[in-house]
């Protein structure tokens, strides 16, 4: 079996990815998963996660070792241990290429009734700015920070490729007071297009982010932040075209470093294999995630 113990203190998109890796990883070898509560049950339909966990050992099983093992040693090792993913390098990390072979949206799939009604005849551009702890040192003393011209710019971008047809835009951000969130809804009202806050934003009476997410999900452009919960909106639902900075990108080009940490050596090495997503979708992406655009 496949086992996630211990869901990650990280937010929705961290969740998912964890999720996604032992999903990956159980199918590949061809056992059962079990999965602690966590939202994503209530989120999307039919997730599988066995009730059974059986009285076997377990092995803590590092992203280290899941890049360095051939499939063959992953199923030796699964015949004598239960194998726990609790490590929180299985979010959004190059063992990601490595276990992906079912793209997410095939799975995860939104329920019904959490789903937007859009109109065919609209095109719908998710916008997703990411404020509150990015500013801090969770998100490596502001080195995810996008900043206001990279929205405006994905704007313009979009406009230009659909000069015709009709558009609505929905800004989603956990954020009201984020300086970039607040210039962006003045770019968008005062250039005369029709924009709306996503129903989650500003509103905390509403399902948390469960209903920007999957507003997020089913629009026809996506312009991203730098979180992992935009890169999971990208990753389910519709498929998108979306949108990166070139700005962000390139400080994972360059490793740039993060913030000092007590155990720095281990998340220089966590920080690189982190890199390499984003070098990825730098370079063109993959099947499951690309860019249209970096802008």
């Amino acid at each position: 079996m496949i086992r996630i113990d211990k869901i990650t203190r990280g937010r929705f998109g961290n969740r998912i990815l964890q999720y996604n890796s032992a999903y990956q990883m159980a199918k590949k070898i061809g056992t059962e998963i079990h999965c602690g509560e966590w939202e994503g049950f209530d989120v999307f339909k039919n997730l599988p996660s066995s009730e059974n966990v059986y009285n076997r050992d377990k092995k803590i099983y590092s992203w280290e070792e899941c890049l360095e093992d051939s499939w063959q040693g992953v199923k030796e090792l699964h015949s004598t241990h239960d194998l726990v993913l609790d490590d929180p390098a299985y979010m959004l990390h190059n063992v990601f290429y490595k276990l992906t072979e079912i793209a997410p949206r095939n799975f995860m799939k939104i329920r019904s009734e959490l789903r937007p009604n859009l109109s065919k005849e609209t095109v719908h551009i998710g916008i997703h700015i990411r404020g509150d702890d990015i500013i801090s040192r969770d998100g490596n003393g502001g080195r995810e920070i996008h900043g206001t011209k990279y929205y405006i710019d994905a704007i313009e971008a979009i406009e230009k490729e659909e000069p015709d047809r009709l558009k609505v835009y929905y800004v989603c951000s956990d954020d009201l007071t984020f300086q970039t969130f607040k210039e962006t809804i003045r770019h968008l009202m005062e250039s005369g297009k029709t924009a709306y806050c996503g129903p989650a934003t500003g509103n905390p009476s509403t399902i948390n982010h469960v209903m920007d997410f999957s507003l997020l999900s089913e629009c026809d452009y996506l312009i991203a932040s730098s979180s992992t919960y935009a890169v999971c909106a990208g990753l389910v639902g519709k498929e998108k075209r979306i949108i990166h900075s070139n700005a962000w990108l390139q400080k994972n080009v360059d490793h740039e470093p993060w913030h000092n940490y007590e155990d720095e050596d281990r998340v220089r090495r966590q920080q690189i294999s982190f890199d390499n997503f984003w070098i990825e979708v730098y370079n063109g992406g993959n099947k499951f995630y690309k860019a249209w655009k970096i802008i």
